[in-house]
């Protein structure tokens, strides 16, 4: 398999280098590409033929991806600002930026913190395309700088969450009316609740309003073992909760909605919180859901992270390096080979088999972070090294 894997990730950055330019994004664009270049170039290492090469090309890249962003539109992580100024500070982590450089390329971050507020204040908490996102990236840096802001944000989310003394309720943001929808809560990652528990995770270890982050992130959990349908053998959560009805509804296995990274981040909390409990219902949830392989079951027909393979594969990856649960390491396997089964290498280029509304069952050059063969790269890396510092800008970072 090692082979196999060292090849597809061979043909994905000469499909990545040979490409027509994109958006300048995190996600979906130009820095999700900068991300894998970044990641295989130090992977590859100073002894490729073409390290000297593929290192100015890089460069360039970056070069082009600082320029393009200047005056970008967008505020949110997916699609705008944030997530490439996120991509900057990762950059700067790993000591391929340096502090100035830094500074002049992120100084529009106030500004994005506004926006944030402004979206939070209109109950737009979403991860991809709303305020979490980019209050999210606020915590990557080793810096007290934003902590005005954070604490802020933070106070504000926790209004939001308990407008009711009764219960802690957030409701589902619709993206389309860019309206909040009273009677429904999300229960996912990309759009919904998980994000808002890693969210308070974050915060919690970062030292942002503990004890209310520590307070809501058990209350979310509380919800998700109350949500929780153990008599199935297919999804234990809906992707949508509708308030006084009978808990329904069937949910994919993905990185986006369904059982995998609720599972994930309750696990998660067990660690952080010493919670024996939670570290059980997580392990348990993702035991569950490991089991659910074919395509009626998942819903899984391609290799991306968002709803694909390569997500999947991601977490249980991540399981299996925390608890050394067999079952995880099983998993991981199987849903890497699933990732290589939907590849394809024609004329000496990555294709992965895309699914959408009007590409179906085609191989294609999907070239972004969350659905493309960026994304699907950086997981064959971690497969490969062990290394997960990437992967804080999908939230499933430790």
């Amino acid at each position: 398999m090692k082979e196999e894997i060292q090849t597809i990730l061979d043909k994905i950055y000469l499909s990545l280098k040979n490409r027509d330019y994109y958006q300048p994004s995190l996600l979906d664009g130009e820095a999700g590409y900068c991300l894998f270049d970044q990641s295989y170039i130090s992977y590859a290492g100073s002894c490729s033929v073409n390290h000297v090469e593929n290192v100015e090309h890089f460069e360039n890249n970056l070069q082009t991806l600082s320029e393009d962003s200047i005056g970008c539109q967008s505020a949110f992580f997916s699609s705008g600002k944030a997530g490439v100024n996120w991509l900057f500070s990762y950059l700067k982590a790993k000591d391929v930026l340096d502090e100035e450089n830094w500074e002049i390329l992120c100084d529009d971050n106030p500004e994005l913190f506004e926006q944030a507020i402004h979206y939070l204040k209109d109950g737009n908490y979403d991860f991809l395309h709303g305020s979490i996102g980019i209050a999210y990236h606020s915590l990557y840096e080793q810096t007290s700088q934003f902590s005005e802001f954070q604490e802020t944000f933070f106070k504000l989310l926790h209004k939001l969450a308990y407008q009711s003394p009764e219960k802690m309720f957030i409701a589902h943001f619709d993206l389309t009316s860019q309206l909040p929808v009273p009677n429904k809560i999300n229960l996912g990652m990309a759009h919904g609740l998980t994000s808002v528990l890693k969210f308070c995770l974050q915060c919690y270890q970062k030292d942002i309003c503990a004890a209310e982050a520590k307070k809501l992130a058990l209350d979310i959990a509380d919800l998700f073992k109350s949500t929780i349908n153990r008599n199935t053998n297919n999804s234990l959560f809906p992707n949508i909760l509708t308030l006084d009805e009978t808990i329904s509804g069937y949910s994919r296995v993905g990185w986006c909605y369904g059982d995998l990274t609720i599972g994930f981040v309750l696990y998660q909390a067990g660690i952080l919180f010493e919670d024996a409990v939670l570290k059980e219902l997580g392990t348990e949830i993702l035991i569950h859901t490991s089991k659910r392989r074919s395509e009626e079951q998942t819903m899984v027909r391609d290799a991306g992270i968002c709803h694909g393979s390569a997500g999947i594969a991601h977490v249980y990856n991540k399981m299996w390096h925390y608890t050394k649960n067999p079952v995880f390491k099983e998993a991981c396997d199987f849903w890497i080979q699933q990732t290589i089964d939907f590849s394809s290498h024609a004329d000496g280029y990555a294709g992965f088999k895309s699914y959408s509304p009007d590409v179906t069952g085609k191989y294609i050059n999907s070239y972004g972070l969350l659905n493309g063969i960026s994304g699907i790269g950086l997981v064959l890396l971690s497969y490969l090294t062990g290394d997960f510092s990437w992967d804080y800008c999908i939230m499933l970072n430790d």
